[in-house]
């Protein structure tokens, strides 16, 4: 795997003009581009969605039309295990580990640990209240009962409170996975449009439509950003279209048969939705993980009043 960035912004690209690159045809931008090992062509990150933090991560890059062709797959090395983390893991190593160093593994365990931000006094009522692994396992699934009722009443209600501060963010998750639902959907449609409209052509007899290659398929909504496509959602138009399951119609649509404009459209509007799901999926599990971390605390909190009133 090679990858560069050439580091001038404003003045003329090194590579003369008149020399493309990438799947989108056009010269060196400037920007951080990954060289594929199968045909040693050079593709713009951007355009094979490739973030730079990706490069010390890829082993060998093949680009979409050497994978199409065969030629190889993308190997990746194994990540260091720390989220925040884009080294790879020292899997190598001697002994091997999850993470790129001995100080990011002790960072991950101290972001899993909750206990280990709490004082020793939370800490010690949280050991006696429980007699076996068992226990421990259970705590934080209820709040147990204080000795008195104002104070349990006070602590349910500092819970409450707590839980209740997460929920603009659990409305922005569902709301991102409506939309991704939604564009997910609209790709499935635009698919089947593709191989509709082809047969139609052929059937017309068009003669640019003649062959077996698939016309181009791009629909100019693909194009529209989060906020553009859930208005078009919304309106009259597209509540039309998801109703009825179905994209009619030819407007908006790429009858192309070799379009280098729309090229890999399909397989980079679905890597694109996979990605998405992937992080919303792993905030999802965030905000489980905190808001059953402000259970455990408050669980906490609730066994050392019970010790006080003993």
């Amino acid at each position: 795997m090679k990858s560069r960035t050439l580091q001038h912004s404003n003045g003329p690209p090194k590579q003369p003009l008149e020399t493309v690159y990438c799947i989108c045809r056009r010269p060196d931008t400037g920007k951080w581009m990954i060289g594929c090992d199968g045909c040693d062509d050079w593709f713009h990150g951007e355009c094979v969605s490739l973030q730079p933090t990706d490069e010390d991560l890829v082993d060998q890059y093949f680009c979409p039309g050497c994978q199409e062709k065969g030629f190889g797959t993308t190997t990746w090395k194994r990540k260091c295990r720390l989220p925040s983390c884009h080294n790879a893991a020292l899997i190598a190593g001697d002994p091997p580990s999850k993470y790129c160093s001995p100080e990011h593994g002790i960072e991950f365990f101290k972001s899993k640990y909750p206990l280990a931000d709490y004082c020793a006094g939370e800490i010690s009522a949280l050991a006696g209240a429980v007699a076996d692994a068992s226990g421990f396992r259970e705590l934080g699934n209820d709040v147990p009962a204080p000795g008195s009722t104002n104070s349990r009443a006070d602590i349910e209600s500092l819970l409450r409170r707590d839980v209740e501060k997460l929920e603009p963010q659990k409305d922005a998750i569902n709301r991102r996975k409506n939309r991704v639902g939604a564009r997910s959907k609209f790709i499935s449609m635009a698919k089947d449009r593709q191989k509709r409209v082809g047969d139609e052509l052929r059937g017309e007899g068009d003669q640019t439509s003649k062959g077996s290659k698939e016309i181009c398929g791009f629909d100019i909504r693909l194009a529209m950003d989060d906020e553009e496509f859930a208005d078009w959602c919304e309106s009259e138009e597209g509540q039309g279209v998801f109703s009825q399951g179905i994209l009619n119609g030819r407007e908006g649509l790429c009858t192309k048969r070799k379009c280098e404009k729309h090229k890999y459209w399909l397989r980079i509007a679905m890597e694109d939705i996979e990605l998405e799901e992937r992080l919303i999926g792993e905030r999802s599990t965030a905000l489980l993980s905190e808001e059953n971390g402000l259970r455990q605390r408050q669980n906490i909190k609730s066994l050392m009043e019970n010790q006080r009133l003993r």
